[in-house]
């Protein structure tokens, strides 16, 4: 009897398996994306991350690397094969049309000829391609959301001939304690440079912590609802995009070293990214309708403090929406961008690689240049993400807010 029972279950569980595989295998690119998310979200919600941005400041140079963007370890002594690379078939799209309102909108149009302000802007255009290509940004953090706590170390690092330069600023954002720390030891002796030259003295510098509190009207705020819409209103988000944006790739030398069994890549533009967040700040608007009404009906002595703060909740996403809709908060635009979703057999999220591809108009910078950006990000889930910040009233200087 023991054995037939023993049989049973592992026969129930070869099946469950198959069963999860099966279904995580059957999902289309997006499906397969968003499950990644949204597990990432709510259930694998306490992990610590390491990654890298770049900068590719000669288009060149990203042809020559189309299937090789650096993963550099945080140690600086493992490289990955980069995955995501730039995608020729949206970019051509718009590279015609971007070039000529380059060339339209140049302020070096009416000074010279074309190539007398490419002669003019060579050195200029040297340097930056120079910074651009040795200048690296590791950054490492923890993320533990039912605790509320996330943590974020990025470190700037220009590295070249007989050149090194590394500079951290932890910081770290606690939504239980409503506080926000930072790490300023490595600028703490420029501020002391700066303060003696002014005949200024700050308590801030004495130690090596310095936090602040969430302003009042930020505490007054549903918060806690907000924290819980997230998750939707981001899996509306990605809904938001045309299916045939998401696609299946083979498996990179990156994707093999971290064990992953999917790679999704999801093609978009500004344009279409602008209409992700619109879906987002709409999801959440809606969310909070809903959880406005529960909490009326459930009190029925909701004071109008609480209905003002979702008033002024819902008034701030509308304003954003507006903005976002309009192009008015990028400063900065791109023309494409990659995403490439690394996923392991149960649809678990593993790393992500993205790629944008920056153009810059005002040609006293650069003419007809662009810069892409490379970001690769590695998730590493645990039940107790390891925290580099340790506050203490002690060894914290507490800023005011005014």
């Amino acid at each position: 009897m023991r054995v037939v029972t023993s049989k049973k279950m592992l026969w129930l569980g070869i099946a469950l398996v198959l069963s999860a595989c099966s279904t995580v295998g059957n999902k289309t690119p997006d499906e397969l994306v968003r499950q990644g998310v949204q597990r990432n979200l709510l259930h694998d919600n306490q992990f610590n991350f390491t990654g890298q941005i770049r900068l590719l400041a000669d288009q060149d140079e990203v042809k020559k690397s189309s299937d090789n963007v650096a993963d550099q370890a945080l140690d600086h002594k493992t490289q990955a094969t980069d995955s995501a690379s730039s995608s020729e078939s949206v970019r051509k799209k718009q590279a015609t049309k971007i070039s000529a309102k380059a060339n339209k909108e140049s302020s070096c149009v009416y000074d010279n000829s074309a190539e007398d302000c490419d002669k003019k802007n060579e050195p200029l255009n040297g340097a930056l391609s120079f910074i651009a290509q040795n200048t690296t940004i590791p950054f490492s953090g923890a993320v533990d959301i039912p605790r509320g706590k996330f943590e974020f170390v990025p470190e700037m690092r220009y590295e070249a001939s007989n050149i090194l330069f590394s500079i951290k600023m932890p910081i770290q954002m606690d939504l239980k304690k409503k506080m926000l720390i930072a790490d300023i030891r490595a600028i703490k002796p420029f501020f002391n440079v700066f303060s003696s030259t002014i005949g200024r003295s700050s308590k801030i510098l004495d130690k090596p912590y310095i936090a602040k509190k969430f302003p009042e009207r930020a505490n007054k705020l549903p918060l806690k609802e907000l924290m819980l819409a997230a998750p939707k209103a981001i899996d509306d988000g990605y809904a938001s995009y045309d299916k045939k944006a998401f696609a299946h790739l083979s498996i990179d030398e990156a994707g093999k070293k971290i064990g992953a069994h999917y790679r999704i890549r999801l093609n978009s533009t500004d344009e279409q990214d602008r209409v992700m967040l619109a879906a987002i700040f709409d999801s959440l608007s809606e969310q909070l309708k809903q959880s406005e009404i529960r909490e009326t009906s459930s009190n029925a002595r909701a004071d109008q403090s609480q209905q003002k703060n979702y008033a002024a909740v819902q008034k701030l996403l509308a304003e954003k929406r507006e903005q976002v809709l309009n192009d008015k908060l990028d400063k900065l635009k791109y023309d494409s961008a990659i995403t490439d979703f690394y996923l392991d057999d149960r649809g678990r999220l593993l790393a992500m690689h993205e790629m944008y591809r920056f153009i810059f108009d005002n040609s006293r910078i650069s003419r007809n240049k662009t810069i892409n950006t490379s970001l690769w990000i590695e998730f590493d889930y645990t039940s107790h993400p390891k925290f580099t910040l340790n506050q203490t009233p002690e060894n914290t200087a507490y800023r005011h807010n005014k």
